[in-house]
C-alpha cells in the first residue's frame, strides 16, 4: 500500500513495536512527536512531526500527506476529547484507514475508566464516518516483568488486587504486529478485532510461572484496593490515575474466572499467521 502511515502514539509500547513492523516492511512512516522530543529514537528513515493531540492546528499540519493514521493515546483524564481531536482532523484530510487502539470490552457504559473512555472513543469513531477498524488488546504481558517482578519481595510474595480473575495477557509485540497487517491491507474496515495471549492466567498461574522463571519461589496474595491505590500514589501517581487502575482490576474481578477478560482470541494467528507469544517465551527472553 502506497503512501505514508502517521503513527500517534509512536513511544508507547505498541507504537514502538508497529514502527518497527511498518519499516521493516518497507512502509514510509512519521511519528507525531511533542515539542522538545527527541527523534533519535525512532529507526533511521522515520519523519517525527512535531504535534500535541491537543493542538488541532498542529495535528493537521502532522497528517497532511499522509494516508493512514495509527491513534493511541495514553490514559489521561483528556482522553476521550483527545481522540476526538484526532479523528475530526482524520475525516477532514480524507484518511484512508484510521486505525484505533482501544481496550477489550471496550463500553461506553462501563463503570471502570479505561473501559468506559475507550468504549466512547470507539462510538465516537464509529460514527464519524472516518473509514476506520479497532485493535482492542487486553492487559499487556509486559507488566509482568515490568512491574510485577520488581514488586517481589525478600519473601518472594507480591500484591495484586486482582482476586482469582483469569486474563488472556498479550505481547504488546503482537498487537504490533496485528495492527501493521491491518494498516498495509485492505479490507479491514469498519471492523474491531479483539486481540489477546494464547492462555488465559490468573495471578496466581502468574505466581506458578515466575516460581519456575526465577527458581526461587514466588507468592502471589490478593490486595484489598485501598492498599493498590496507597501504593500507586506512592509511585507518585496522580488520584485519577490512581482510580482507574483501581477500577481496571475491580473489572478484571468483575470478570472473574471465565468472563471476557479469560476469553482467548484468535487473532493474532489469524491476521499475522503466527501463533501468539506466550507468558513463558516472554519470561524467558526476561532472564537471558
Amino acid at each position: 500500500m502506497s503512501g505514508e502511515v502517521l503513527v500517534i502514539g509512536g513511544r508507547s509500547q505498541i507504537g514502538s513495536a508497529l514502527i518497527d513492523e511498518l519499516v521493516g516492511k518497507g512502509e514510509s512512516v512519521r511519528a507525531l512527536t511533542r515539542a522538545g522530543e527527541s527523534a533519535d529514537s525512532f529507526p533511521d528513515g522515520v519523519q517525527a512531526v512535531t504535534g500535541d493531540l491537543a493542538d488541532l492546528d498542529s495535528l493537521r499540519s502532522a497528517i497532511d500527506g499522509a494516508d493512514r493514521l495509527f491513534l493511541l493515546c495514553g490514559p489521561t483524564e483528556d482522553e476521550v476529547q483527545l481522540n476526538r481531536n484526532a479523528i475530526d482532523v482524520a475525516n477532514r484530510a480524507g484518511v484512508r484507514l484510521l486505525l484505533r487502539s482501544s481496550i477489550l470490552g471496550s463500553d461506553p457504559k462501563s463503570s471502570a475508566t479505561f473501559v468506559r473512555d475507550h468504549g466512547a472513543c470507539d462510538a465516537y469513531l464509529r460514527d464519524s464516518g472516518v473509514p476506520h477498524a479497532v485493535v482492542r488488546p487486553n492487559m499487556f504481558m509486559q507488566n509482568i516483568p515490568q512491574n510485577t517482578m520488581p514488586s517481589i519481595d525478600a519473601d518472594g510474595n507480591f500484591y495484586a488486587n486482582a482476586g482469582a480473575a483469569r486474563i488472556s495477557m498479550v505481547d504488546t509485540r503482537d498487537v504490533a504486529a496485528v495492527a501493521a497487517t491491518l494498516l498495509r491491507e485492505p479490507g479491514h474496515e469498519e471492523r474491531a478485532y479483539e486481540v489477546t495471549g494464547p492462555e488465559a492466567l490468573s495471578y496466581h498461574d502468574v505466581a506458578t510461572k515466575l516460581s519456575d522463571s526465577m527458581g526461587r519461589q514466588v507468592t502471589y496474595l490478593d490486595a484489598p484496593d485501598e492498599a493498590v491505590a496507597g501504593a500507586l500514589r506512592g509511585f507518585g501517581l496522580n488520584e485519577w490515575l490512581v482510580d482507574a487502575l483501581v477500577d481496571l482490576f475491580r473489572e478484571y474481578r468483575r470478570s472473574g474466572t471465565d468472563g471476557y477478560t479469560a476469553e482467548v482470541s484468535d487473532t493474532v494467528a489469524r491476521v499475522t499467521g503466527r501463533q501468539p507469544r506466550s507468558l513463558d517465551d516472554l519470561l524467558a527472553e526476561a532472564s537471558s
